[in-house]
């Protein structure tokens, strides 16, 4: 009972706490509207060492994003019980300190299995793999803790190759069906490690893939449920989706688009990339709200072979051209904060160009606008502003190359300058100056290659009145996040009051039981 009383009073407490700010800030069931920063997969990239790391972290840095997604690969890092070597494949501590050095987070991906648990074609025996997951993600989070904030937990979990890695990581070709339950279990161990340590870090699900979506069991949406009914809701921060559109464009459906028919409350069928990660969305909003990233966005060679031969340019064009409109779609239609490009920045000067035009146009805290409603079928324009800066991301999703002349609304701008999304520079000197008509359009001509423009308001007032209004945005954000850190600090106080009290509950439990052992055999 006192155990009781007590917890109950801690929560109460909390509540009249925290009660002013949660009357004036909605949490959690309202994603940030604006957009944070693009980020790179490292896989995308040459394989890591010593001697080029420096190398290709300096090109990362010059694209400008702010966020990386590598993976922690536990096979390589404990080959032997509690022996960890950070360095063992890729030099990790490197990777993370110089990464921070550069202003770059790094999203740490914990993935791989014990392979001294393991016999060949055999899989790993699961509650001593349980035992060894908690002390490999404690051992990760003491050695990482001060430089990482932002930990994923597993890779492609809802994959028919979801547990491969953790269960036979003896072999890898093992085939093994999506196990949401015992992932969850994973998913619960990492978190509370991960939260003791630091209850602000960021915690997110393994990257849930659409290529086998036509599959229920391997559904995102079914995953996603199952993980909520298995109580693990709570234990993270955000949900990571990989689109795979296959040969198709982001504007068309993907070969392995989410069935809705996987969950009952969906009924749409998704007609682009943006649909797609619309039914993610709303099965995060209808569950109680969470965020959804994209990241391994990309097309691979084959792929990009094919859809080069329509257009008759370089697969490094097609690519870039793609990784910009899918981008532009995501940020300006979903509001997704974080997209991470899966490209070869290295061998693609198209794609390097791009990604980093578009992380300098579309920079930290600026406000998607939405899409403009036009009556071509075949245009697409995105607007986004910030401290009275509106850009605007346009292009056409069909006839390849030709450029087609169309009229884009100004309104009260009079003029953009205009680039290619692949410039080698966003310089006013690189681009073109485009007047405003008199009836408040400006015309330019427009193919599939997207074009990035950016203008101010001619009246003073408004440029005013548009820095008022997406400050007052970002601050009502910023309160939200506030209200959250808050939150998650009380958790851990929460937590740690209420284990004290379960120790001591137990005990009494014990004291109890063996008085009465002791009255029945006496």
């Amino acid at each position: 009972m006192q155990f009781i009383r007590l917890s109950l009073s801690f929560l109460f407490s909390c509540m009249f706490t925290f009660l002013p700010i949660l009357g004036r800030v909605q949490i959690a069931s309202v994603p940030s509207r604006r957009i944070d920063s693009l980020g790179i997969e490292m896989s995308a990239l040459p394989a890591l060492n010593e001697e080029n790391l420096d190398s290709i972290l300096d090109l990362v840095a010059a694209t400008g994003v702010s966020y990386i997604r590598q993976e922690f690969n536990w096979t390589w890092i404990e080959t032997s019980p509690d022996v960890y070597d950070w360095s063992a494949a890729i030099p990790l501590d490197r990777l993370v300190s110089t990464a921070s050095a550069h202003g770059i987070q790094v999203v740490a991906v914990l993935t791989g299995g014990p392979a001294y648990l393991a016999a060949e074609g055999q899989p790993v025996d699961r509650p001593a793999f349980r035992d060894r997951w908690a002390k490999f993600v404690q051992a990760a989070v003491n050695h990482f803790g001060e430089s990482v904030d932002i930990w994923e937990i597993g890779e492609s979990p809802n994959s028919d190759h979801a547990l491969s890695s953790f269960l036979y990581p003896l072999s890898p070709q093992e085939v093994t069906a999506p196990n949401p339950a015992f992932y969850t279990k994973l998913l619960n161990t990492a978190a509370k490690i991960i939260r003791q340590a630091d209850p602000n870090d960021q915690i997110w699900l393994g990257s849930l893939t659409g290529l086998t979506a036509e599959t229920c069991a391997m559904n995102p949406l079914t995953f996603i449920l199952e993980i909520h009914g298995a109580k693990g809701w709570n234990d993270f921060d955000a949900i990571p989706y990989v689109p795979d559109q296959g040969i198709a464009a982001p504007e068309e459906p993907s070969s392995g688009s989410v069935n809705s028919a996987c969950a009952s409350s969906l009924t749409t069928l998704p007609n682009s990339m943006s649909d797609e990660l619309t039914e993610v969305q709303e099965l995060a909003r209808q569950l109680g709200g969470k965020t959804v990233l994209v990241t391994g966005l990309g097309w691979n060679e084959q792929e990009l072979d094919q859809l080069s031969q329509n257009r008759q340019v370089s697969p490094d064009q097609v690519e870039a051209d793609l990784l910009v409109r899918a981008t532009a779609m995501l940020t300006g239609e979903n509001v997704i904060p974080i997209v991470f490009w899966h490209s070869d920045l290295s061998a693609s000067l198209s794609s390097r160009n791009s990604i980093h035009n578009l992380q300098q146009a579309l920079h930290h805290n600026i406000r998607p606008l939405g899409s403009d409603k036009t009556s071509d079928p075949a245009l697409r324009v995105y607007r986004f502003r910030n401290g009275g800066k509106t850009t605007l991301l346009a292009w056409r999703i069909q006839d390849g190359d030709e450029a087609v002349p169309v009229a884009l609304i100004a309104g009260d701008i009079p003029s953009f300058t205009v680039w290619a999304a692949d410039s080698s520079d966003l310089s006013p000197a690189s681009g073109s100056i485009l007047q405003a008509g008199t009836k408040g359009k400006v015309g330019l001509n427009l193919s599939e290659r997207p074009q990035i423009l950016i203008g101010r308001s001619g009246d003073v007032a408004i440029i005013v009145r548009q820095i008022l209004e997406d400050q007052v945005q970002l601050l009502e954000i910023e309160a939200r996040s506030l209200a959250e850190r808050l939150l998650n600090e009380a958790k851990k106080e929460a937590m740690i009051l209420l284990e004290k009290e379960w120790e001591k509950a137990k005990d009494s439990a014990l004291e109890w039981g063996e008085d009465q052992l002791n009255e029945l055999f006496h």
